[in-house]
């Protein structure tokens, strides 16, 4: 859309004022991004005072010369341009555009797309890949969040190994029990083969007797004998009577 050069030149004036009051200003080509989208864009940049603005390229090129900052060569920008100002802290609006950007390369479609082209940092221009480093650096709060957990790690570890020991010491109770009890099942044998051997000794015992009755029964003649001896003697003493 045609504009008037009154108009160009109050837009020139808005680029020069907000690159004035930005800590630093980064420009990325944007594709497909609809009004709803880059509403939503702009209310997530409110609180951490980012601005998103959709640009005209020639005269922002103007207003980067008038402002002060390095110049870039027109052939670089190449489609449509947007800008990021961060005129508070210098990172927050670069990480919260930066993730409407993750967001659209996830998308399979890939109707929206946002670029890093260059950044303008004290007023040094910087290229696309100094642009994408600052916008992944961890905040203060992720930061803190990854130290915590740090710190808690060894801790959970540990808390882990203790588990997973006493799951362990819970499996074995069991068979522990068992292997316990064999024992004592082999000693009941043990004791049932003891005492088969101590029948087997006390058998030879009931030999012993039967022995001793047989002997018994060979001394019994030797009283026989003596009654044959005694009329023998009488006998023999009876012709002294006459």
């Amino acid at each position: 859309m045609a504009i008037t050069k009154d108009q160009k030149k109050k837009l020139v004036a808005q680029y020069v004022e907000d690159l004035n009051a930005a800590n630093n200003t980064v420009i990325m080509k944007q594709t497909g991004i609809e009004v709803p989208e880059s509403t939503s864009i702009r209310k997530d940049l409110a609180p951490v005072e980012g601005k998103f603005n959709v640009i005209r390229k020639r005269l922002f090129l103007i207003a980067l010369k008038e402002a002060g900052f390095d110049d870039i060569d027109p052939a670089a920008l190449d489609g449509a341009l947007a800008v990021l100002y961060a005129k508070g802290d210098e990172f927050a609006p670069l990480k919260a555009i930066n993730k409407y950007a993750k967001e659209y390369k996830k998308d399979e479609e890939g109707k929206a797309e946002i670029t890093f082209l260059w950044g303008w940092f004290e007023k040094k221009r910087k290229d696309a890949e100094h642009v994408n480093e600052l916008a992944n650096i961890p905040s203060k709060e992720e930061l803190l969040s990854k130290l915590a957990w740090l710190l808690n790690y060894p801790l959970q570890s540990i808390a882990s190994v203790l588990d997973k020991i006493a799951e362990k010491k819970a499996e074995w109770a069991p068979k522990v029990e068992e292997k316990k009890e064999e024992p004592k099942a082999e000693e009941k044998k043990e004791e049932a083969k003891e005492e088969k051997k101590e029948e087997v000794k006390e058998e030879p015992k009931a030999e012993e007797k039967k022995e001793e009755v047989k002997e018994e029964v060979k001394e019994e003649p030797k009283e026989e004998e003596k009654k044959e001896e005694a009329p023998a003697e009488e006998k023999k003493e009876e012709p002294k009577a006459e």
